[in-house]
């Protein structure tokens, strides 16, 4: 099958990029050819099709003020996509588009010329970016749904995007902007959500559930000759891999651990939006480290932690920790629910007590893991299975949009 994979970041910084990335490397390794769409960036994986990436753009400190002027132009339309779209759609000619995080650095102005071509897309859900300017649903530490029922002027009042007035106004715009013109009712065939809780949440807000199937991310199995790294650790730690910031509940894990006598907290990953590390021995700052240098230091530790309190659409964080062996320690927010058994694979605590009574618990040896039993419970994210199940579910909508097609006729 000729599959087109787009995402707008490249790398795999973040979990929806390393989703993306992991995904096309077990399609090609299934004997199926795939391309790739993305933005250019200086730390992009190689791609043979990199001559029809978009043109970096971005919003932060580090870009020109051309780049974010084109950057919030290809918000509603990017003439420089629909060009590059289509020379790649001429090329490489895909049976079905599969799309993931496109909004914003791509532009969803692809998605009607896709369709022009009578091209099938499937979208993977990695966020609420499709129901809310608001990515993540969460503002101020709370649920944020002011959007709901098309509402998205409450947005720019809230500041619900980076605490701004001119970012919130320019998301609002947008969503009404593609609402207006259907950019994704009429042009996406099938939402693919990582858990339940993510369906739940999106027929909540509308979108048909006859149009979302449930398919649990993979996990990617560590290779045997997998390269080992040394070091000597004479602590007794948790770690937190991810991106560092009071967004992820860094902040609250931090003041946990504070408090802890026996047990240190590990930061692993790229500090966000000015979060500062308090000088404290209790907590130790890793910087980024590569994927096999992190897993050294999750097998070294005591379990996997995470502070969020958002909504996560999976937690990939507690199946990372599964496949080393290692309990997960996180809040009860999200699709976490559906992945850890309590003091079996981890721990979904309710409260910051809570959580930190927990750790108390495993100090003192009165709630013991058991790796081996942690690990059985990975063989639900078995990389073939998900590419097995994918491909159906590719094929059924190729078929179906093949159908619709001769009916026309």
């Amino acid at each position: 099958m000729r599959i087109l994979e787009i995402n707008k970041f490249y790398n795999s910084k973040r979990g929806a990029d390393k989703h993306f990335i992991d995904l096309i490397a077990l399609l090609k390794e299934n004997g199926h050819e795939v391309a790739e769409f993305s933005m250019f960036q200086e730390d992009n994986n190689y791609s043979r099709w990199n001559k029809y990436f978009l043109s970096k753009v971005g919003y932060g400190s580090g870009f020109s003020l051309w780049e974010k002027i084109k950057g919030a132009a290809r918000m509603f339309y990017s003439f420089e996509a629909k060009r590059k779209i289509n020379a790649i759609l001429d090329e490489f000619k895909p049976d079905i588009v599969h799309i993931h995080n496109i909004y914003h650095q791509i532009s969803p102005a692809i998605l009607f010329e896709i369709k022009k071509r009578g091209i099938p897309v499937v979208m993977t859900v990695h966020d609420y970016k499709l129901i809310n300017p608001n990515h993540s649903l969460y503002l101020d530490g709370k649920p944020y749904q002011r959007c709901a029922n098309g509402k998205y002027y409450q947005c720019f009042f809230d500041k619900c995007v980076k605490n701004s007035y001119a970012k919130s106004f320019l998301a609002s715009l947008e969503m009404y902007w593609h609402r207006w013109l259907g950019t994704y009712g009429k042009n996406i065939d099938l939402y693919i959500a990582p858990s339940k809780f993510v369906k739940t949440t999106l027929v909540k807000w509308n979108i048909s559930a006859e149009k979302i199937i449930v398919l649990p991310h993979f996990i990617p199995f560590r290779k045997k000759d997998s390269k080992r790294y040394s070091f000597a650790v004479a602590d007794k730690y948790a770690i937190y891999p991810g991106k560092i910031s009071k967004e992820k509940g860094v902040d609250a894990l931090i003041q946990i651990f504070l408090k802890q006598k026996g047990l240190k907290l590990y930061l692993a990953g790229e500090i966000e939006d000015g979060f500062e590390i308090p000088n404290h021995p209790n907590i130790v700052y890793l910087g980024f480290l590569k994927a096999d240098q992190l897993k050294e230091y999750v097998r070294n530790s005591a379990c996997i932690v995470s502070g969020s309190r958002l909504p996560e659409t999976f937690g990939l964080i507690a199946i990372e920790a599964m496949v080393e062996g290692k309990p997960f320690l996180g809040f009860d927010s999200g699709a976490y629910g559906e992945i850890i058994e309590n003091e079996l694979t981890g721990y979904i605590a309710k409260s910051d007590e809570e959580f930190a009574e927990f750790l108390k618990k495993m100090e003192n040896g009165s709630v013991i893991f058991n790796s081996d039993e942690i690990k059985k419970h990975v063989k639900k994210y078995d990389p073939e299975n998900y590419c097995k199940n994918l491909i159906q579910i590719f094929k059924n909508i190729i078929d179906e949009t093949n159908t619709k097609r001769k009916n026309i006729y």
